[in-house]
């Protein structure tokens, strides 16, 4: 077991990255959590009262009483917390020490965080061990090619912290190699340095065993989301879907005068899963498809691996197993209703 010194090294590497990378806050136009919380169970056929859910050890659907940590770098792993917190989950996030406005500022305009969602500094090692011990689901995320430290995943995912841990999920990668290849790693060379081109494969098997044998000894079960490139992440161009990222994703990740992250925001909403490690990468097109911005093979969506990660908490079935999250070009998320039905396909 790791302890203070060595723990506050091993967090603040783990998320060191997040400074340039991430931040969130929610729109005062958004629901409530507790509305949302409310609609959601309604979209499963549960009353208001969020505790109707059935009972199951692994199964964490959202509740006021029920508390999610964040964990990883980058925009994705705010973009999981701020779902979190609108889903009804008690939730928390651990940052860099003195990063919480930039955090702030990308989960909305007024940096103004949800009431149950908790910023906590990778300094305080004793907060992040407490909350820890209150964890019902920890989620792990990371915008880059690399994975948690795993001195860190050990000590988190441990039976002497995670105290009532149920469930682990962690943003894993399309590891099956298909559709990968000298196209693939020339794109991410030359147009997208964030093209998914299977270099650090070997890393993330060794991050996905690691979770699987924590869990095992936590009594918890795991669920990894796999993603190819990940594109997008925010509310769109007129602020219409203010449940993600704000504007300032936009400001921070244009690179040229066309800002193809905010097209693509805006034309690739839709979102399927396949279960297992199935799902290829763009092959010879990769050329095309580093910054493109319709549907394609190889790309995930920020918005739409986040909300998978957090949903996937409410499904049994989603217990022990792994699915990819691919794009269909569609101008509107899914609805409550066809997230079901794209569980239960799995």
């Amino acid at each position: 077991m790791i302890k203070g010194t060595t723990l506050f090294k091993c967090i603040t590497l783990a998320v060191g990255f997040l400074v340039s990378t991430n931040g969130f806050a929610p729109s005062q136009s958004v629901p409530t959590h507790k509305k949302w919380t409310q609609d959601y169970a309604k979209a499963f056929g549960k009353s208001d009262d969020v505790l109707s859910w059935p009972l199951n050890m692994a199964v964490v659907p959202p509740s006021e009483t029920a508390t999610v940590g964040v964990v990883g770098r980058g925009y994705i792993s705010i973009l999981v917390a701020k779902l979190a917190a609108l889903a009804g989950y008690q939730t928390w996030i651990v940052c860099p020490p003195g990063d919480d406005e930039k955090v702030l500022s990308l989960i909305d305009s007024s940096s103004i965080a949800p009431d149950n969602l908790k910023i906590v500094s990778g300094s305080d090692t004793d907060l992040v061990d407490s909350q820890m011990r209150e964890t019902d689901a920890l989620i792990i995320a990371v915008d880059d090619d690399t994975t948690m430290s795993v001195p860190v995943l050990k000590y988190l995912i441990s039976p002497e912290v995670a105290l009532k841990l149920k469930r682990v999920v962690g943003m894993s990668r399309n590891l099956n190699g298909e559709g990968m290849g000298f196209f693939v790693k020339a794109s991410k060379v030359s147009a997208n340095k964030g093209v998914w081109d299977c270099s650090t494969a070997d890393g993330y098997k060794a991050f996905e065993e690691v979770v699987k044998e924590q869990t095992a000894a936590c009594d918890a079960e795991y669920t990894f989301a796999r993603a190819g490139t990940l594109k997008g992440g925010a509310c769109g161009g007129e602020n219409e879907y203010k449940q993600y990222l704000s504007a300032e994703y936009y400001t921070l990740v244009k690179k040229d005068v066309v800002n193809w992250q905010l097209i693509f925001d805006g034309q690739v909403r839709g979102v399927k899963l396949a279960k297992g490690d199935v799902l290829p990468g763009p092959g010879a097109k990769a050329v095309f498809t580093a910054t493109g911005v319709d549907e394609a093979l190889g790309d995930t969506s920020r918005c739409g691996l986040a909300e998978a990660m957090v949903r996937s908490l409410a499904f049994e079935s989603c217990g022990n197993m792994d699915f990819g999250v691919g794009t269909v070009g569609n101008r509107e998320p899914p609805t409550d209703a066809e997230w079901q039905q794209l569980f239960e396909s799995l």
